[in-house]
């Protein structure tokens, strides 16, 4: 996981100057890497936005300002908190099987 939020962040990072907050830019940046990622397991693209809007969610209220998230960016892949989004998502998915 650690790969895809690194690659997330130096994607919207390229994407915008040094911004203060997370912008709609910054958001789609965010979205459609994620999503992409995703996809390699999720199995449908309802399902990867499903996980990435918890890793999102989770992201902006630990890190309400896109720079802090790229202060932070070597220790995203291991945030407890952002690796729950994949385990809820997986228990969530067991569920409806």
């Amino acid at each position: 996981m650690s790969r895809l939020l690194v690659s997330i962040l130096l994607l919207a990072m390229v994407t915008s100057s040094c911004r203060i907050t997370w912008t709609d830019e910054d958001k789609d940046a965010f979205y459609q890497a994620c999503t992409t990622e995703a996809m390699n397991w999720a199995g449908t693209q309802a399902r990867a936005k499903t996980y990435c809007d918890c890793v999102f969610a989770k992201m902006v209220k630990k890190y309400p300002h896109e720079d802090d998230a790229l202060e932070h960016i070597d220790s995203l892949g291991h945030d407890p908190d952002l690796l729950k989004c994949k385990v809820e998502f997986s228990d969530s998915g067991k569920a409806g099987n």
